[in-house]
């Protein structure tokens, strides 16, 4: 009764009436949009990506000048394949440009944001209200299809302040209940939390989980191995950390609800997400422009490339053509649900988080999973990979773990990486998680050069 008054009531009420934002008005159209043929969204893509190159040259500092320092300019576009002559975005411009970057004249309201910073080097940035609504559109147009509708509970495994002063404690809390959600933190997956996360669960009933898939994948490994029974769920959103086939299996046979897959980046939130089909996951093309490159041309479909995104709505400080440092293969096949947002094939993950053998061999980030399901032994690992290629394998021991389980690790490692490969077993007793609450399962300081073949 609640979620359909909140859903038809209480919600537009507070968001379109008091609040006067169009977030529901975007949800419309976008939903009316999914449906439109693929070329139709990629010619609206394209020119959308057009007028904010456009604005670009026009408005922000740093575009003209490095538009100047690389002799384009924006009229001589014509189709994508012309980008590869424009400068790339990084997150080291990011940093030190960021002032640049904002548009001449800009007196909107401002929301502040950051990169989580898991490699050690966080970027601010910020981005205008209109973008705001988009972007929370483009989500709860997600959560639809994965079984949410708004007004229903949802229980969140994510990263929230270890230390939180307790009036901003209180206020998000009364904040949650009036919106039917609740969130428990992602940082600490010792045993005794992932009991405490499965309680919780169980007491609360929740439509639907969202939660970093680490952290999800753990509390359905927990609940499965003490035979704890979870209730029952309309879906389940695992986003933040590359979802392997194997985390997947095991989320799906402790929750008994299927599993939908989401990528997204903290600069321009939503990507790609996975349907009711789970063919791949639907690009967000309404805001977001997305390139895969392979060096200086754009990758073939089922072909691993760097990801470059623009945001296509925000005009305080536009984002283009912005390095992430993510990995992902394009789908040349359109999704059987008869949506028209073409799909990303597969999120490898970050660039560094792909292991380099000696001989230039490719580790990609789905090995490692597959590598350890059949060590029942082993608690919890991270893979280091350090700019001489040494690798250190971090291993946090479980029921039955025996010294020689080390010894089995490093040898059928070598099987893919060969003799010459550096690598280092240890046995610790924790690893921690990034300041976010993500857990890093791979870390490579060694850059990657594509057109390899990955081995996983």
């Amino acid at each position: 009764m609640y979620a359909a008054l909140f859903r038809h009531v209480l919600f537009p009420l507070y968001e379109t009436r008091l609040r006067g934002r169009a977030t529901l008005t975007y949800l419309e159209e976008m939903e009316r949009s999914q449906w439109r043929p693929e070329s139709e969204l990629r010619e609206l893509n394209w020119r959308r990506m057009l007028e904010a190159l456009r604005y670009a040259e026009q408005r922000i500092p740093w575009y003209r000048r490095r538009f100047a320092e690389y002799g384009v300019r924006v009229k001589d576009v014509h189709a994508p394949e012309d980008l590869s002559r424009f400068p790339v975005l990084t997150k080291a411009d990011l940093r030190a440009h960021g002032d640049e970057l904002l548009a001449e004249g800009w007196t909107g309201k401002l929301h502040k944001s950051g990169t989580g910073g898991s490699t050690g080097e966080p970027a601010r940035f910020y981005y205008d209200h209109a973008t705001y609504e988009h972007r929370n559109a483009a989500a709860l147009r997600a959560d639809r299809w994965a079984g949410a509708e708004i007004g229903q509970k949802e229980l969140y495994i994510w990263g929230i302040p270890p230390v939180e002063p307790r009036w901003k404690k209180w206020k998000r809390q009364l904040h949650e209940a009036a919106i039917r959600k609740k969130t428990v933190s992602a940082f600490n997956l010792s045993e005794a939390r992932l009991a405490e996360v499965v309680d919780e669960i169980s007491r609360y009933q929740p439509n639907i989980i969202v939660g970093y898939t680490n952290p999800l994948y753990y509390t359905a490994r927990y609940a499965l191995d003490t035979g704890r029974k979870l209730p029952p769920l309309k879906g389940i959103i695992a986003t933040a950390e590359r979802l392997s086939k194997h985390q997947r299996e095991t989320i799906e046979a402790a929750f008994k609800t299927p599993v939908f897959d989401r990528y997204g980046c903290r600069e321009m939130m939503l990507i790609g997400a996975e349907c009711e089909r789970h063919e791949g996951k639907h690009l967000n093309m309404e805001n977001i422009f997305v390139e895969i490159r392979c060096g200086q041309r754009l990758a073939k479909p089922g072909e691993p490339g760097e990801v470059l995104i623009s945001d296509l709505v925000c005009r305080s400080m536009p984002l283009l053509r912005y390095k992430n440092e993510d990995v992902a293969v394009a789908s040349d096949k359109p999704c059987s649900c008869g949506r028209g947002l073409p799909l990303l094939a597969s999120v490898e993950g970050r660039v560094l988080d792909m292991i380099v053998g000696p001989d230039g061999q490719l580790l990609a980030g789905e090995f490692f999973p597959y590598f350890f399901k059949d060590q029942p032994t082993v608690a919890r690992f991270q893979v280091h990979q350090d700019k001489a290629r040494a690798i250190t394998i971090k291993l946090i021991p479980g029921d039955g773990f025996k010294p020689d389980v080390a010894q089995l690790i490093e040898r059928d490692l070598r099987r893919f990486l060969g003799d010459r490969a550096v690598i280092r077993v240890q046995v610790v007793d924790d690893i921690p998680v990034t300041k976010g609450g993500k857990f890093r399962m791979t870390i490579s300081e060694v850059p990657i050069e594509f057109g390899r073949e990955a081995a996983a």
